[in-house]
């Protein structure tokens, strides 16, 4: 199986501890290399333990009304960024996904709401994976709007505004969080910049 292939399953199952379970996150932070090679018994405990959670998850929120939500993580600015790319095989849903949750936490950790010992373990985690991180390699400052314009088209949108799901702490995503397009955009740029 390609890196690429397995780096795509591996978002979802980062996302899902991120998002719900904290113990499972130290599991996968501690396993990474193991997992990503695909070794017994590793890469079957993440999966389960990975399903195990979207499973509940959709079980306690079907209608979609708040919990649910909290699968979005990362999900709108990785939708944009693939739409900005034409969906084209240089980013994978994936790897778009793991941007995004990149953007996302940075994007919490700008506006105050997770805190710093989450905010850096998270981001190691990635990097130490050789995850997809760095933005500036897939967008310039000219993609900007279109990012933009794709996320506001999302339909978690119920406003002129773009509703991020966020988070406070590994285990504690926040929902319903809305920002202007001027936000973004401040925000987009100074990201691409770094």
């Amino acid at each position: 199986m390609k890196k690429r292939e397995i780096v795509c399953g591996y978002a979802e199952v980062l996302k899902h501890s991120i998002i719900a379970n904290k113990k499972f996150y130290l599991y996968l932070n501690k396993n990474i290399k193991k997992i990503l090679e695909l070794k017994s018994p590793f890469i079957e405990k993440s999966v389960f333990e990975s399903c195990k959670i979207k499973k509940d998850i959709v079980e306690k929120d079907e209608k979609e009304n708040g919990l649910r939500k909290t699968l979005n993580f990362g999900h709108t600015f990785a939708h944009a960024y693939e739409a900005t790319l034409n969906y084209s095989k240089k980013l994978n849903h994936g790897e778009a996904v793991i941007l995004g949750m990149k953007t996302a936490l940075n994007f919490s950790y700008k506006n105050n709401i997770i805190n710093k010992l989450n905010y850096f373990q998270i981001i190691e985690h990635i990097k130490n994976s050789n995850l997809p991180n760095k933005l500036n390699k897939f967008f310039s400052l000219k993609d900007i709007k279109k990012i933009i314009s794709f996320m506001s088209n999302d339909k978690k949108n119920k406003s002129n505004r773009i509703n991020l799901i966020l988070l406070k702490k590994i285990a504690e995503p926040i929902i319903n969080k809305h920002y202007t397009k001027k936000n973004l955009f401040k925000f987009l740029k100074k990201e691409l910049n770094n």
